[in-house]
């Protein structure tokens, strides 16, 4: 899959007003990122993609898998098998 914000694979915004889009235009461009405007009055505003490519970080959110014989998250004291993973 192609990188977000490259050409194979824009940023896509819908936004309401001239600002807004001038905004995501100058911030795209510093960043050297591609992107695509929409003037969307009758559906609601949305730049997601221009804040995942801010925000890479908050993007990629990762669960984190509990073993079995580890310690209960819980603060039980008990084994995840025995207290919150039996349920």
């Amino acid at each position: 899959m192609a990188k977000f914000g490259t050409e194979k694979r824009p940023a896509i915004v819908r936004v309401h007003s001239d600002e807004k889009a001038q905004y995501v235009a100058e911030t795209c461009e510093v960043n050297g990122w591609r992107y695509i405007i929409g003037f969307e009055h009758d559906k609601p505003e949305d730049i997601s993609d221009l804040e995942k490519l801010l925000h890479p970080d908050l993007q990629q959110a990762k669960s984190t898998k509990i073993k079995r014989n580890a310690p209960c998250p819980c603060g039980s004291g008990k084994k995840y098998k025995k207290c919150c993973g039996d349920l």
